[in-house]
């Protein structure tokens, strides 16, 4: 039999993280403490009850009201849309969730036929959580009036303390919070409560558009606590729904965006697990196959490119499979599969998909259309990783052209465009030129991201070799130092584009004369470089070649001379 005080101090004594030793007595009479407003509460409104329960799912330390209301808000309107289009006899998409929810009917004097008719899809004026929790949880919810009764009612019961500010909320005590949802265990109500919580949480996250783009972020994080409580709270037995499941994939990439990536890799390895093993869906499933790309593309900026190309390889070949070669869907997967063969250094490989994937953009969206222009932007990379950055340049100002006309000047793509060009016009010596794009775009993406977004330590990069090149050595300085630590920070010490840092760092010293320093960075770079990437790597023999310069200059013969017969070796 399940004993809620044994299950509350065996089961989260190391979340609540403090040592007892009460008796049985003083235990029971510490859930005695909690139970009493609780059964206070129930006694006052069920609904309200019903409410809190509910609410003990989220994270407790500040739950959003105006989040929870917007999500009532929707599913409201969902369910009036639904009522008035009565000659259609399919619900939407998510009153069909709402009605798979494990809802416990209130008896009512309605016959068995009665109730099948109400609970059936194909009724056409069917209202399948007519009498559920949640519907009584969404009026409460959408009246201001009974809401604030609600809050008030929490707080005078002391189970919790809400707050009516610009965005009010609701603070609960982790230990109030574990007794509750412990009762509703042992009720048997905590699917259902969950469910409910899954459902307003989800249908408020659904009106969140353009996540991607800084000016959303804000919004978005404030959902991200409330996501992993749902999980965490999640009954063992109870697979995650689609949409949940869907809002867990969208924050992962989200946390991308954000150049968050471990958070991003661990989210979307849980949404992939989790749908690779859910009924109606699997491994071969479209919404699978996102989650194979997503992650896919995250271990690719993570510099796991042998990951990355496993996860590529099976969406492109599952893509092409159930949708065919042509479709967009398809050709997204080849854009991200040419872009790691470019990372790769593999060239020829990266050309030739570039150039089957802009003919079929050309053909289906037109010449100007902003997925045809990041196919021409990633064969220009190619150009321009080959040296051939006459061919390069036309793209890249047709691409950055294209852009400021449909996007704006100050849109992420945008600038992105605009630091590939100022980066080629340095490699040209165009510095001029060079300059004021990268500039620009540095102070952009400061702004919009903050100065330690890996997109802004990027351009910050290309800012300083610039400076390097130009011989203004204290300018270079204060960027290599920044976006080296930032770069540690944020990719990890061994990620191939620290790695480059280091070596650039390297070459920043040796041109100042600081031998010592050089050396030990070169070294760095090397060790770095040879574990991530292998001795025939190109930044490998680069950073060898470059170390057996300093030895030289040094008069260190022997040791140079070692370092250019293992070169010959891997070249």
């Amino acid at each position: 039999m399940y004993d809620p005080i044994d299950g509350f101090f065996d089961r989260h004594s190391k979340v609540i993280n403090w040592e007892n030793t009460l008796s049985s007595y003083e235990k029971r009479s510490v859930i005695a403490a909690f139970s009493v407003p609780l059964q206070n509460l129930r006694q006052v409104s069920l609904a309200t009850s019903n409410l809190f329960n509910v609410l003990a799912h989220f994270d407790p330390e500040s739950i959003p009201l105006n989040i929870i209301a917007h999500g009532a808000q929707v599913c409201r309107e969902g369910r009036l849309a639904d009522k008035a289009v009565s000659s259609v006899p399919k619900l939407s998409a998510r009153l069909r969730m709402m009605a798979r929810l494990p809802w416990k009917k209130h008896k009512s004097s309605q016959s068995s036929t009665s109730d099948h008719n109400a609970n059936s899809e194909c009724a056409p004026n069917a209202a399948p959580y007519s009498t559920s929790m949640l519907e009584t949880v969404i009026d409460l919810i959408c009246s201001k009036d009974s809401l604030r009764e609600a809050m008030n009612c929490f707080e005078e019961c002391s189970l919790a303390q809400p707050s009516f500010g610009d965005n009010p909320s609701l603070h609960i005590h982790d230990l109030t919070q574990l007794v509750v949802l412990n009762q509703s265990r042992a009720a048997d109500q905590v699917d259902e409560c969950h469910a409910v919580a899954v459902t307003l949480l989800t249908s408020a996250f659904s009106t969140l558009h353009n996540y991607w783009l800084p000016q959303s972020w804000a919004a978005c994080e404030r959902f991200v606590p409330h996501l992993i409580s749902l999980e965490k709270h999640r009954p063992a037995q109870t697979p995650p729904n689609r949409e949940f499941m869907e809002m867990s994939q969208e924050i992962g990439l989200y946390f991308q965006w954000q150049g968050r990536y471990n958070e991003a890799e661990a989210i979307l390895s849980r949404v992939l697990a989790q749908r690779e093993k859910a009924a109606g869906i699997g491994e071969d499933h479209l919404d699978t196959l996102g989650t194979v790309q997503a992650l896919a593309e995250v271990y690719r900026a993570l510099g796991k490119y042998d990951k990355a190309e496993e996860f590529l390889g099976r969406a492109l070949a599952g893509r092409e499979k159930q949708i065919g070669a042509d479709h967009r869907d398809t050709l997204v997967t080849l854009e991200a599969l040419g872009y790691l063969r470019t990372l790769q250094h593999r060239y020829d490989d990266a050309e030739e998909l570039y150039a089957r994937l802009l003919e079929k953009r050309k053909v289906q969206l037109g010449a100007e259309h902003l997925e045809t222009l990041n196919a021409l932007e990633c064969l220009a990379h190619v150009y321009a990783r080959q040296g051939k950055l006459d061919d390069a340049m036309p793209f890249y100002k047709r691409v950055l052209a294209g852009r400021e006309k449909q996007l704006g000047p100050e849109h992420p793509e945008t600038l992105k465009a605009m630091a590939n060009l100022g980066d080629l016009y340095r490699e040209q010596g165009k510095y001029d030129e060079a300059k004021p794009l990268l500039a620009r775009v540095l102070r952009s993406r400061e702004t919009q991201l903050g100065e330690e977004h890996p997109d802004t330590l990027d351009v910050g990069h290309k800012l300083a070799r610039l400076y390097l090149d130009r011989s203004k050595y204290d300018d270079a300085e204060t960027l290599y130092a920044r976006v080296l630590a930032g770069e540690e920070k944020q990719l990890g010490a061994e990620h191939p584009e620290t790695l480059v840092a280091v070596h650039n760092f390297a070459l920043l010293r040796r041109r100042q004369g600081r031998w010592e320093e050089a050396e030990e960075l070169y070294r760095r770079a090397l060790a770095g470089q040879v574990k991530v990437q292998g001795d025939s790597h190109p930044h490998t023999r680069v950073t060898m070649r470059n170390l057996a310069y300093l030895y030289q200059r040094q008069g260190r013969d022997e040791e140079a001379e070692a370092l250019r017969a293992r070169l010959r070796e891997v070249e």
